[in-house]
């Protein structure tokens, strides 16, 4: 291997070793975030039905008090990084109907090339990534998943019921 390859080989495994660190950042970062929203929701519970009822959500009374306690308790497990992956997924539920019901018409986006690069901005879509990228990839090592499952994460069943780990992977954790 040339010197230029092995330098990059290097830089990779290094990038890789931090992946743990970038993981808990995301989560804190993301999980604070909905904690905030969905506090600041649950004290100003009156306005947010009204906001959900404007926005012709049906049974805003019942929606509006458990979406902003999704996001109370999910954005918490976020934090702490227990049950990571349904609090995400939760999660994702919440910003799906959020960027259908509220970004796109607020920010008044059509069907163009000028409205994708508008939805490509929109900071729903971005947490909406993220928590994707979360239910896919896991809480990471820095997370009490990662304390009760002995520093790694249960791995998923391999496809079509096989034994055999797909090739490259045998052995390595799956945080």
């Amino acid at each position: 291997m040339g010197r230029g390859a092995e330098l990059v080989s290097r830089l990779y495994a290094r990038l890789e070793s931090l992946e743990w660190l970038i993981r808990l950042v995301v989560r804190l970062s993301v999980g604070i975030e909905f904690f905030g929203s969905g506090l600041g929701k649950l004290g100003k519970l009156p306005g947010f039905i009204g906001y959900f009822r404007s926005l012709g959500i049906p049974f805003p009374e019942v929606q509006a008090p458990f979406v902003a306690g999704v996001e109370l308790v999910c954005g918490t497990l976020l934090v702490i990084g227990l049950a990571t992956r349904p609090a995400a997924l939760m999660l994702c539920g919440v910003m799906s109907v959020a960027i259908v019901t509220a970004a796109v018409p607020e920010h008044k986006i059509g069907a163009s090339w000028h409205g994708l690069l508008e939805f490509f901005y929109l900071p729903e879509w971005g947490l909406l990534l993220l928590l994707a990228w979360l239910v896919v990839a896991g809480p990471g090592r820095a997370s009490l998943d990662g304390l009760v499952h002995g520093g790694h994460e249960a791995r998923p069943p391999y496809p079509e019921g096989g034994s055999e780990a797909p090739r490259g992977t045998r052995g390595a954790p799956r945080y």
